[in-house]
């Protein structure tokens, strides 16, 4: 943590402003120490992350995927431009938009979509409720223009208003309550800024192929150990790919076949990912759909409802499939 992201936060639960305590400083950043506000509330900074939640929550699942598959979605690291273009296409935002502004990304994980934002010249913070803000930082940092934080949705630790852009990218349907994560992340949006969302949607797509053996497995495999999921989802992948490796290749046929398996790798088909590379990212996709604790789907008509409710100009809809919204606050009068 940087010194001067200090002024920069306030406590989730009063809004006050910190004073800090540091046990440990290194090239003017804080490694260790403790926030601590007027009233006396205290959060602890734990190799250099600002910690506003307990170590365990509803996102471990995640923290622990995003730490072993640390670095396999990194265009820099894979090789591709795939969560670059994936980005820009949900968002529809420029490179030279973003270009100085102040960006909150929601959910970062291992900081796949960080790594965009920042290299469009962005001053980033990341944020998640587990463990992968660790994967995070270590994957971008050293970055002046990074921060990373551990905090809950629904009590982010910043004034609200604080950010010219804020996204949150397949992170809602995962929340227990995605009104209110919806409303909550907008609220970090100054007057004039963007806001952008990827989330799943409620369709078709519910009872056919892919997604419908999700649902039809996810009532056994939630109740599953972390362990257990992963053994499955291994095992899934492992039987899948005579299949996956031959239909990758064979275009919108092979497309159609990899949408009828219980495994997530269809989206992937056209990624010029190793094969490696490729059966490593189907792993951890699958035991993405069936691990989290929470999977709600919505409707985008139900989404754009609650921004607009709460004073923001939504933008028409984008055809990156799911429900890819974002709006604008308006400026004050």
């Amino acid at each position: 943590m940087k010194h001067e992201l200090l002024r920069r936060l306030a406590c989730p639960e009063t809004g006050e402003t910190f004073s800090l305590i540091k046990d440990e400083d290194k090239d003017g950043e804080v490694l260790s120490g403790r926030l601590t506000s007027a009233s006396g509330i205290s959060f602890e900074i734990i190799d250099g992350i600002p910690r506003f939640v307990p170590p365990s929550n509803y996102a471990n699942s995640f923290g622990y995927q995003w730490k072993k598959y640390a670095k396999l979605q990194l265009d820099s690291q894979n090789g591709t431009t795939f969560s670059r273009d994936r980005f820009y296409s949900i968002t529809e935002w420029s490179e030279s938009a973003l270009r100085g502004k102040r960006v909150l990304d929601v959910g970062c994980g291992a900081g796949r979509f960080a790594e965009i934002a920042l290299a469009a010249g962005a001053e980033v913070v990341a944020v998640d409720l587990s463990q992968a803000v660790e994967a995070c930082r270590e994957n971008l940092s050293p970055n002046d223009r990074l921060e990373v934080v551990q905090a809950s949705i629904y009590e982010l630790p910043f004034p609200p208003g604080s950010f010219d852009y804020v996204y949150c990218i397949g992170v809602i349907q995962h929340t227990p309550d995605p009104k209110r994560s919806v409303l909550e992340i907008a609220k970090m949006v100054r007057p004039g800024g963007r806001l952008g969302y990827w989330i799943y949607e409620r369709d078709w797509k519910a009872y056919f192929g892919t997604i419908a053996f999700k649902y039809l497995l996810r009532p056994w495999t939630k109740n599953l150990s972390r362990d257990g999921v992963e053994k499955f989802s291994n095992t899934l992948e492992s039987i899948c790919w005579p299949i996956n490796r031959i239909a990758r290749k064979c275009g919108l046929p092979g497309k159609v076949v990899m949408r009828m398996l219980p495994v997530a790798s269809a989206y992937l088909q056209e990624v010029q990912l190793s094969d490696a590379d490729f059966r490593e990212w189907v792993r951890l996709d699958t035991f993405d759909m069936y691990s989290p604790a929470h999977d709600h789907p919505q409707r985008f008509a139900k989404v754009a409802g609650w921004l607009a409710e709460a004073g923001f100009q939504v933008d028409p809809r984008h055809p990156h499939g799911g429900i890819s919204i974002t709006a604008r606050r308006p400026s004050e009068a």
